[in-house]
């Protein structure tokens, strides 16, 4: 993903990301905004969205945070990612997940993820690391 001087993203999004059906809705420095409903083949042996899934969204929306907060050139892959899951999330139904860079340092960056079922609440969150390579 790049974002532009004004905030507006480019539009893409990495091959994982759309293999998995997410769509990028917002990018700006002060967060980033995903969705994606989850399909039938996202769901676990019992029927509701597998934790993969979910920790997926929580990575992209958490790292794409960090990403427009440094310059372009600047990696930042993820060296820590704890995930906190609140509710079950049904397939078939809308996800919300929404990015935020806490702090860009040098060479360290800190963000946070949280997915949203808009009718139902918080499904999990997520506080993440990344090191910073420039």
């Amino acid at each position: 993903m790049s974002v532009d001087s004004d905030g507006a993203d480019d539009g893409k999004v990495g091959p994982f990301s759309a293999l998995l059906g997410f769509k990028l809705v917002e990018a700006r420095p002060e967060r980033v905004v995903l969705e994606a409903t989850p399909g039938p083949e996202h769901a676990n042996g019992g029927g509701i969205v597998h934790g993969g899934y979910l920790t997926a969204l929580l990575d992209s929306a958490s790292g794409w945070a960090v990403h427009t907060n440094v310059e372009p050139e600047v990696r930042a892959p993820h060296t820590h990612l704890s995930v906190q899951y609140v509710r079950a999330a049904l397939v078939g139904r809308p996800l919300r997940c929404t990015g935020t860079c806490v702090r860009a340092g040098g060479r360290v960056a800190a963000a946070e993820a949280e997915v949203v079922d808009p009718e139902r609440g918080v499904i999990a969150r997520a506080v993440t690391t990344h090191a910073l390579l420039r």
